[in-house]
């Protein structure tokens, strides 16, 4: 009887050393889990409180450098939330976009010579691209005056003269548009299908027609690091405008 009694105690100890080495497992694993987790959350905490100091960079930039003279503008912030903040403003001097349909945009061609032209490629599908209308501002002895011009990306029957197809750099539609001295700029807007654009010079730099403001921000450790791009665009009237008819005395036809 003893002997089973012994044998008996035996299996209790291994059975109980047994569930100690589960609980054990058990326990480390949580354990292991519980430190990940924090980990984490102290790391997304970290990138979240870094990506603020970029964009805090970007409103920096923006409300110092208001007239954004020079071809490059750099900057340091400073610290904010304890990271480092530097920015950069870079003058852009061709207009890529992408635009809905009937919303315009602008282009800035002040300083235009006669013969000059500009570049419009557009539409990244062949399935029912877009057209584009495009009006030219430009000075008539002091007189404002307008030139409409219709860019067909296809035939709708309307007029517009058809655009040239193939691949120029990933869009299939291109037209050119030939300028005269003393326009001012032209604003163009798709119709028919919204569109990606854009527009460039042909034989000359077009003025600066927005801006590229990049912030970095880098925390103290230098282990976690981000960059916030922001693109200032010109300012310009609103969409609405190109439907409105304005006269300071009496409108006469």
């Amino acid at each position: 009887m003893i002997k089973g009694k012994e044998n008996q105690s035996g299996q209790i100890g291994v059975i109980i050393l047994l569930m100690m080495v589960v609980l054990l497992t058990i326990g480390l694993s949580l354990a292991s889990r519980s430190t990940q987790d924090l980990f984490l959350a102290t790391q997304q905490a970290e990138s979240t409180r870094v990506f603020n100091a970029a964009e805090a960079g970007i409103e920096e930039a923006l409300s110092t450098a208001l007239d954004f003279e020079g071809a490059t503008l750099e900057g340091s912030v400073g610290t904010i939330e304890d990271a480092n903040v530097n920015y950069v403003i870079r003058k852009v001097n061709e207009l890529e976009t992408r635009l809905f349909e009937g919303v315009a945009v602008m282009v800035d061609v002040t300083g235009v010579s006669d013969g000059q032209q500009l570049v419009f490629d557009w539409s990244k599908t062949t399935t029912d691209p877009a057209s584009l209308v495009a009006v030219v501002y430009y000075d008539d002895a002091g007189t404002t005056r307008v030139r409409h011009y219709g860019l067909g990306g296809s035939n709708q029957g309307d007029g517009f003269t058809l655009a040239s197809t193939g691949d120029f750099g990933g869009y299939t539609r291109r037209s050119t548009l030939t300028l005269q001295s003393g326009d001012l700029f032209v604003r163009v807007w798709p119709i028919y299908n919204d569109t990606y654009i854009k527009v460039t010079g042909n034989g000359w730099t077009l003025p600066v027609q927005y801006y590229n403001v990049r912030s970095e921000a880098q925390n103290e450790n230098g282990n976690e690091t981000r960059i916030v791009e922001v693109n200032r665009t010109l300012s310009t009237a609103p969409s609405v405008m190109d439907y409105a008819v304005f006269s300071g005395t009496t409108l006469t036809k």
